[in-house]
């Protein structure tokens, strides 16, 4: 299928860029868990086992790809096979098109009806930590099995709040950007970015995105500016030793003339 973009130039010589498919979920989810996981502080709100928040991610990577507002692009590294890394982005209504096609449920491989079974009937499993900065607001049942509720709450009304006081929705939204740790400082994330912030200025829109700490540098080379800051008080929420204070840096981009 035909990229909505032209490859951008600083692509890595040996990478290509791509859809998502349904058929990636599994190894975009071994991203997406691998690439928060170099931070404990996005961790809060996360179950204690690793197989309940893989099958949340890849259940919830399904709903979304099911989404035709919602594009995945992937950028591969041709040589070895890998995925190198992934972005998802919200698409404001009426523009869908100017953005690529909805891949959809085309080709795939993974039944969601068993990977939600999955989540219901999981076993235990060695812990770690991630967590993702998005703009989206998920329903309540949709918090990973075995979290805290409590603490998904929290999490998630403050990223509902941001999202509708800055009008979210009317803008192009970066709701996951990851990278596998083991290709940081390869340009994927730029190569990535860059096309489809070019594809919001050609029409004069606005960009929005959710930055961890370690994100937030990247974004602001690339014009993003900071508008507001989500301040979690881990100590006191989690009681646990996260470190004290856990800040989420809502930023937008304004449209540059073409």
């Amino acid at each position: 299928m035909a990229l909505p973009f032209e490859i951008p130039s600083s692509l890595a010589e040996g990478f290509s860029i791509s859809y998502c498919t349904p058929a990636d979920v599994d190894t975009i989810a071994d991203i997406y868990y691998d690439a928060f996981a170099t931070d404990k502080r996005n961790a809060f709100w996360w179950p204690p086992s690793k197989q309940d928040m893989f099958d949340w991610m890849k259940s919830r990577i399904l709903r979304k790809m099911d989404d035709r507002r919602v594009r995945h692009f992937k950028i591969t590294d041709e040589r070895s096979g890998d995925v190198v890394a992934f972005a998802r982005w919200d698409i404001p209504e009426g523009y869908e098109k100017a953005f690529g096609e909805w891949v959809g449920g085309k080709g795939s491989t993974v039944d969601a009806s068993q990977i939600v079974k999955a989540e219901e009937n999981a076993g235990e499993n060695p812990p770690a930590n991630s967590a993702p900065v998005e703009a989206v607001n998920p329903p309540a049942a949709d918090y990973p099995k075995g979290s805290r509720p409590e603490l998904c709450k929290v999490f998630f009304d403050a990223l509902k709040v941001a999202s509708e006081k800055h009008n979210a929705d009317a803008m192009l939204g970066l709701s996951l950007l990851c990278t596998s740790p083991k290709y940081y400082r390869r340009g994927a994330a730029k190569a990535l970015l860059e096309p489809m912030l070019a594809i919001a200025d050609a029409h004069g829109l606005k960009s929005y995105l959710e930055a961890t700490p370690n994100g937030k540098g990247v974004y602001e080379k690339l014009g993003f500016r900071e508008v507001d800051r989500l301040t979690f008080d881990l100590k006191e929420l989690t009681g646990e030793d996260y470190g004290d204070i856990y800040q989420i840096t809502i930023m937008i981009r304004e449209p540059r003339s073409t």
